[in-house]
């Protein structure tokens, strides 16, 4: 497998990724405690990830819990020779949250965030009626059950599945059986 930009990284700022991945608040003191190095390291090579990009922290929300009226998601099927023209000027976009090009049926999805279907609806005529888009499919978004920005590498790289943030279920008591006392010594 090839090297991946984050095997780049040595292990303490692997590390301090992971720390501040999990908990973008995180003192500083208490990262450099748990990994045995001085808080200055953890300080100075967080800001230089920071710096270079390869790391941002940032709060994410749910967008109609906070009252945005219209989330969407559209799938589009540009031309190729026109694809990044398109990505370029729908990212200029306020509106727009999340902007990926893709392999398959559609190779683009954009998630757009909109005060009203009309809002909405102009966008998508302004932005996605030009030639350069051969179709294009729109839902809107009416819940958002799980969104999942929490993630792990594993040791090659791959993205790992993160830890449950749910609490360890209860050991399950086995039913007494009667016929069988555990008091008893063979």
């Amino acid at each position: 497998m090839a090297d991946s930009l984050y095997d780049r990284l040595d292990p303490v700022d692997q590390s301090i990724v992971i720390a501040l991945r999990r908990d973008g608040r995180r003192p500083f003191r208490e990262i450099a405690r748990e990994l045995g190095v001085s808080e200055s390291m953890v300080r100075k090579r967080a800001h230089r990830l920071l710096d270079e990009g390869w790391m941002r922290i940032i709060a994410i929300s749910d967008p109609l819990a906070l009252g945005v009226p219209v989330v969407a998601t559209t799938y589009a099927k540009v031309r190729p020779a026109s694809l990044d023209d398109v990505v370029e000027s729908l990212a200029r976009y306020e509106s727009v949250r999340y902007l990926a090009t893709c392999v398959g049926a559609h190779n683009l999805v954009v998630e757009s965030l909109h005060g009203s279907n009309a809002e909405l609806h102009a966008f998508l005529q302004e932005e996605l009626g030009s030639d350069a888009i051969v179709g294009y499919e729109t839902m809107q978004v009416v819940r958002i059950t799980k969104s999942v920005w929490d993630w792990e590498l594993g040791d090659d790289g791959s993205p790992a599945p993160a830890p449950s943030s749910d609490p360890p279920a209860a050991p399950r008591r086995r039913p007494r059986n009667p016929t069988h006392d555990r008091r008893r010594t063979p």
